[in-house]
């Protein structure tokens, strides 16, 4: 299992606000796991496989 990152561990590495990863998340752009109700977790293969299709050329 990769390792699972919070949004707002997501949102530090890729030098953008924790609210862009939430928007990413809710339009489906990032693949997220739902542990409960308020608590999400980003497996880092989903991270870089975002990163490889929105990679700016």
């Amino acid at each position: 299992m990769d390792k699972l990152l919070t949004p707002k561990q997501v949102a530090n590495k890729l030098g953008v606000s924790e609210y862009t990863i939430w928007r990413y998340i809710k339009a489906g752009k990032l693949k997220s796991i739902k542990l409960t109700k308020r608590n999400f977790r980003i497996e880092e293969k989903d991270l870089i496989q975002f990163l490889k299709k929105h990679k700016t050329k």
